[in-house]
């Protein structure tokens, strides 16, 4: 056993005292090191793509971050309405599962970032090649740490902060922009199923006229003229029949892949009621007004501002010279025990962080910069979106004041077409014009569902919800 001599008295006497049993020492850093490791186990890609074949019954409401569709009750028995359709994109869009994973890496950066430095423990041994009475083998253990760490902790600590927030704020906003697209495709694949019917409709009606015309072409009572203007107008009604067709399809499964589902599961909406509507200018005012202490990504960018702002506190705190402090305990071949403590400081002449200190101003800068071109941009985007409806509302309501007298008309001349006092063509054109007109109905009537829920996002109000 080794004795700690008298002169290692207090306080040097405790680190005199470790010395002595460098074996000892060693053994237990050793265990403490490898205790607090962690440990490796793979883990294979699954290559499987988990995608649910079926509208789920019930959806984990606790994974929604927006309070309003939590609210509401998800019950896919009579179709799924537009804040149903919002629910189940909000918890089960795969981009989004790939976001909120995503952000588990910075809050294990702010886990990281939390950590102090490790001390450094250092070890030599020297083995006398000569023989001679007195000589052993010579040790040398250090052990040493970096105060100058310590100076830059804290400001550390509060960029890693910042930044998480600025990614759980990221994932909130991509949420707000899955619910939009959701609803925006609820509205779209609703609206081109109503259109789809119309024009079935009419290609019904140009297939039965070009089936007469063909009969009387073939008796020798009609002219090859005028059937060839019945099958080219079937045959236009086909292709828009087509299109539709083809538009439908790539929205359904468009929605579907946004709502995480197989292409081939079956997804039943149920009808949209009421109109779009608005907000009045002087609640969009009041919104704009506290639009930054609101909106996911604005409020984002604040927090990556902050956290840029801890990372310049950082590089100025990092010009402080580093201090690194150790304590030696060593013995010489001829047996003689020291103990030391040493300092190491490094001195910023040459370098001094001054170029960090640069990068990290440069860099939050530019980012106040980006926050301010966001807020333009947003009220210019803010501002179209809501001339672009007040025009679409006056379009849609010419629209709406005449159509009823074309209905009007469309029943006089079917009378009239029957009675045989009104051609087959006069006819099959304002029947046209009427179809055509409720399809441009249907057009500006979807337009204006896309700028309302536009608008409920831009004004940071995706908790508008309609019936």
């Amino acid at each position: 056993m080794c004795s700690v001599p008298s002169t290692y008295s207090s306080p040097v006497s405790l680190n005199a005292a470790l010395f002595c049993y460098p074996k000892r020492v060693a053994t237990l850093a050793l265990a403490a090191v490898l205790g607090g490791c962690a440990t490796y186990a793979p883990k294979p890609l699954d290559q499987h793509a988990h995608l649910l074949k079926r509208i789920p019954v019930t959806v984990d409401a606790r994974a929604i971050a927006l309070p309003q569709l939590q609210r509401h009750v998800f019950d896919p028995s009579n179709g799924l309405d537009m804040t149903e359709v919002a629910m189940l994109a909000a918890v089960n869009n795969p981009m989004l599962k790939v976001q909120r994973r995503q952000a588990g890496v910075a809050r294990a950066q702010l886990f990281a970032a939390r950590l102090l430095p490790d001390p450094q423990l250092s070890a030599t041994t020297d083995h006398p090649t000569s023989s001679g009475p007195g000589l052993t083998n010579a040790y040398n253990f250090g052990l040493n740490y970096d105060i100058g760490a310590l100076i830059t902790h804290s400001a550390g600590v509060d960029a890693a902060k910042a930044a998480t927030q600025q990614v759980d704020l990221g994932v909130l906003w991509q949420e707000w922009q899955v619910v939009q697209q959701a609803r925006v495709l609820y509205v779209q694949i609703l609206t081109q199923q109503h259109k789809l019917d119309l024009l079935k409709q009419v290609q019904t009606l140009y297939a039965e006229r070009y089936r007469h015309s063909a009969k009387a072409l073939r008796q020798g009572n009609l002219t090859v003229d005028v059937t060839g203007t019945d099958l080219t107008a079937l045959l236009d009604a086909n292709s828009r029949v087509s299109q539709a067709e083809r538009d439908l399809n790539r929205m359904r499964h468009d929605l579907n892949a946004l709502l995480g589902l197989s292409p081939d599961a079956v997804v039943s909406l149920s009808p949209l009621h009421g109109e779009p509507r608005l907000p009045h200018a002087a609640n969009t005012t009041a919104a704009l007004s506290t639009l930054a202490k609101r909106r996911p990504d604005l409020l984002a960018l604040q927090a990556g501002y902050a956290s840029q702002e801890a990372k310049v506190r950082q590089a100025i705190l990092a010009q402080f010279p580093s201090i690194n402090v150790g304590l030696t305990r060593a013995r010489d071949t001829s047996n003689i025990h020291t103990v030391g403590i040493g300092v190491t400081l490094n001195l910023p002449i040459l370098n001094g962080n001054r170029g960090a200190v640069a990068i990290e101003r440069a860099t939050r800068s530019a980012l106040r910069q980006q926050y301010r071109a966001r807020l333009a941009e947003t009220r210019g985007s803010i501002d179209k979106l809501v001339a672009q409806a007040q025009l679409i509302e006056r379009q849609l309501d010419l629209i709406r004041a005449y159509l009823p007298t074309l209905e009007g008309m469309i029943k006089a001349v079917r009378s009239g077409y029957e009675a045989r006092n009104v051609s087959a063509l006069t006819y099959l054109n304002i029947q046209n014009t009427v179809v055509n007109k409720k399809i441009e109905s249907l057009d500006l009537t979807q337009a204006l569902w896309d700028a309302r829920i536009a608008l409920d996002t831009l004004l940071g109000w995706p908790e508008e919800t309609h019936p």
